[in-house]
């Protein structure tokens, strides 16, 4: 057997290590010296051979192939060398402008090796460059999922974030990406232009010096040149904001509008809570957010008044008042839940996104309600079925409101969003039973 022991430390691993903590360990080494992301550094090929090197060996020696396995390997070395060149003639598209036919082969290029994060996050950079928020923020969540360490996920999740409105989730994210790499001059400088945007000069400031002096390490003087425009402006102006671009919104209406508002937002993250709940927060102002959340609670409440209806042995000891109180309940202390979820991680927010969360995630819970009466007929099958739906369509939208609008880590929201529904649910039943004493 060979000697594993330099194989182990230029991996940075014990001989103990688990075929999946090795392999996470090769792709976090590989991205501080592969040459496609280090073009600068001569040394990357070479680093990056090393590495490979000792990888193979140690994966080889530790766990040993069947047969069958060989085979398997055979064909995923295969389907690993395919991905790897179209992945160099995406970067080369990439090179001459040729966005579409660099995203085709990137896709491609994940297709033959869905673990491939490179090309998950060269296809996230140029879903950026064309526009696309939405993809930007689906490739950054499965980059993470991969491996959590990965700075430039998070930088490019903050720029998807701000264009799409939500601030303080992308000074969040903005955040993440400096803790992981305390060098990344772009992360510094683009948290202090969100901090601008809610007016936190003193903290924007402090991020931007950051941001000059990172910059100007690099060599890269029209980035330093740029921050220096905004501190001479703050200078000049202290007690003036700056006033930074803001992303547009994209209002599905006009202002006063609020009613096709509710209605016109409700596809766009029913359906696709993961991606689509987010654009849909951040495309309305404060104000008519508000006034969308308390609609959805509204059209939940009116679906279990109905539903009371097909019910009237549980429900006949309580009055149509009643019912409204009850049905009101559930709003009331979800909403006082995500404040107090966002208070004990110390998280960004507002009542307005607790207000916009709470109102979504009981709208699923209404319907149910409804529909489970509805459906009685055919036996429980009907209603399991129902239940079921819509029951994970609610946890999707609560669990992605506090993550991506509330910016709680996936761990808290995890736990915030069983303690939620149980606490809600208790409060719930303890009201029914002293409205129906």
């Amino acid at each position: 057997m060979a000697d594993l022991q330099p194989y182990l430390q230029l991996l940075q691993v014990s001989k103990d290590v688990t075929l999946a903590e090795l392999k996470a360990a090769f792709r976090r080494h590989a991205r501080e010296c592969h040459p496609d992301l280090h073009p600068d550094n001569p040394n990357a090929e070479a680093e990056f051979q090393q590495l490979s090197e000792a990888y193979e060996i140690v994966s080889e020696t530790l766990y040993p192939s069947t047969p069958i396995d060989e085979f398997r390997h055979a064909d995923h070395s295969q389907r690993v060398t395919t991905a790897q060149a179209l992945y160099a003639r995406a970067t080369q598209k990439v090179t001459d402008r040729d966005y579409e036919g660099a995203l085709a082969d990137y896709t491609a290029a994940i297709d033959q090796d869905p673990e491939f994060l490179d090309a998950y996050l060269k296809r996230c950079q140029v879903r950026f460059v064309q526009g696309d928020d939405s993809g930007v923020l689906a490739d950054c969540r499965t980059i993470l999922k991969l491996d959590d360490t990965v700075a430039q996920a998070y930088y490019y999740q903050g720029r998807a974030r701000f264009q799409l409105g939500a601030v303080p989730s992308a000074i969040a994210a903005y955040s993440q990406a400096i803790a992981l790499d305390e060098y990344h001059a772009k992360a510094w400088f683009h948290r202090g232009r969100a901090r601008l945007d809610l007016q936190e000069t003193k903290l924007a400031r402090k991020d931007l010096q950051q941001a000059e002096s990172l910059f100007q390490a690099e060599g890269k003087s029209t980035e330093v040149h740029r921050v220096q425009v905004i501190l001479q402006d703050l200078d000049h102006h202290p007690r003036r904001p700056l006033k930074v671009k803001s992303p547009s919104r994209r209002p599905f209406r006009r202002e006063n509008n609020f009613l096709k508002d509710i209605f016109i937002t409700i596809p766009q993250f029913f359906w696709n809570p993961s991606g689509g709940l987010l654009p849909t927060f951040a495309r309305l102002s404060p104000n008519r957010a508000r006034i969308v959340g308390i609609g959805y609670a509204a059209i939940a409440t009116l679906c279990f008044v109905l539903a009371a209806n097909l019910y009237p042995l549980v429900f006949v000891s309580i009055t149509l008042l009643e019912r409204i109180i009850l049905g009101i309940v559930p709003f009331l202390s979800l909403v006082g839940l995500n404040q107090l979820a966002r208070n004990i991680t110390r998280t960004r927010g507002s009542w307005t996104s607790d207000i916009f969360i709470s109102g979504a995630t009981l709208l699923p819970l209404g319907l149910l309600m409804f529909v489970s009466g509805l459906v009685a007929q055919l036996g429980p099958w009907g209603i399991v079925l129902s239940a079921t739906y819509l029951g994970c369509d609610a946890v999707l939208i609560l669990y992605f409101g506090c993550s991506q609008i509330n910016n709680l880590s996936e761990q808290s929201a995890t736990l915030a969003v069983p303690t939620q529904f149980l606490a809600s649910g208790g409060l719930t039943y303890w009201t029914y039973t002293l409205l129906a004493s």
